[in-house]
């Protein structure tokens, strides 16, 4: 019966029967009442991936780190997932998850998903595809809030090439020989809220405005971020393969690498090493900005602080990560290695 529950949910129909066999051998059913905390924001420890099979959870975010004061900026229902954020990034949650009413979920427990995917490249696949999905979804739902809340002085958190780090030498050629260049010059559109996206951008060079209106109609836009060189756009309408949930004007001078979306759509179906890799990028990128725009509006700042002080803490034990430091040197070169190859197209 729970099989059947699964694979009746939209995110799961990717998987083969297999997979959903695996997950429900290794899950654990769990229950929480009404009022029940399964998720705290600042939470250090989230060893379990969770599929809600029935109820329904809130998520709050607060600017305090407390309960009492959060702000709802999520409902998930049955089929959804919870705990992605601190699954793909491993830092402390920034929103505190509740049960509205009774609620029955399948914990899955991270390391034996992480064995899984070592071992498993169709399924780590798949696996990724959901999340993105899932991530994309959760941005989209929050796009109202964050118009709401004003962005607040300060740097944003610190970027990593993220795409680039997960990528490999082979994914970066065959996007630079698939790829189109182009130059757009301040106040171009390059995406439309509410209309079909028709390729996947990486920002080469320049500034990029994220504008949202609200869903009353209203003309008026209004900026709630802004894309640096190195970042993708267009991803969520790709994941989603929906139309956009935000205009994308360049703020200045910026040359771009458009991906066309038939071609990636193409590559994925033919190459499952790939399709892992990219949907574990873009995994890591939904997860990056929905923490930034969070953040940047005073919001999930009790898990900031906590990630700097774990952070401290390693460096005074001499224990930093260098696979980390690795991996950013890494996605540096082979950024500057596209420029370089696509300068010769421009």
């Amino acid at each position: 019966m729970l099989r059947q529950i699964l694979a009746n949910f939209p995110n799961f129909s990717g998987f083969k029967e297999s997979d959903i066999d695996w997950m429900l051998s290794v899950g654990r059913l769990t229950e929480c009442h009404t009022g029940e905390i399964l998720i705290q924001e600042g939470q250090l420890t989230i060893d379990k991936l969770y599929i809600l099979l029935e109820g329904a959870l809130t998520v709050l975010v607060s600017q305090a780190g407390g309960v009492d004061d959060g702000q709802e900026i999520d409902r998930i229902s049955p089929g959804k997932i919870v705990g992605t954020l601190s699954f793909v990034d491993n830092r402390p949650s920034s929103s505190t998850v509740i049960a509205l009413e009774k609620s029955r979920m399948l914990a899955l427990p991270k390391h034996l998903l992480l064995k899984k995917q070592e071992q498993d490249t169709d399924f780590a696949a798949h696996f990724y595809q959901m999340l993105s999905v899932s991530l994309s979804e959760q941005l989209r739902s929050i796009s109202n809030f964050l118009a709401k809340n004003n962005v607040l002085p300060g740097e944003p958190l610190r970027k990593v090439l993220f795409v680039f780090a997960i990528l490999n030498d082979g994914d970066i050629d065959w996007m630079i020989a698939q790829g189109k260049s182009q130059k757009v010059s301040a106040g171009t559109v390059l995406i439309e809220q509410g209309k079909p996206v028709e390729a996947v951008y990486i920002l080469l060079d320049g500034t990029l405005g994220i504008f949202v209106s609200s869903q009353q109609g209203e003309t008026a836009q209004k900026e709630i971020a802004k894309s640096v060189k190195g970042e993708i756009l267009g991803e969520m309408s790709f994941v989603e393969t929906g139309i956009a949930s935000a205009t994308v004007k360049a703020s200045e001078f910026s040359v771009l690498l458009a991906l066309p979306q038939s071609i990636l759509a193409d590559k994925l179906k033919q190459d499952t090493g790939f399709m892992a890799r990219f949907y574990r990028a873009i995994a890591v990128v939904l997860v990056d900005r929905l923490r930034d725009r969070l953040f940047r509006r005073g919001f999930g700042k009790l898990a900031y602080k906590l990630d700097q002080l774990l952070a401290e803490d390693i460096e005074v034990e001499d224990e930093l990560n260098l696979d980390i430091l690795d991996n950013t040197a890494l996605a540096g070169a082979r950024f500057d290695w596209m420029i370089k190859r696509l300068q010769r197209q421009l």
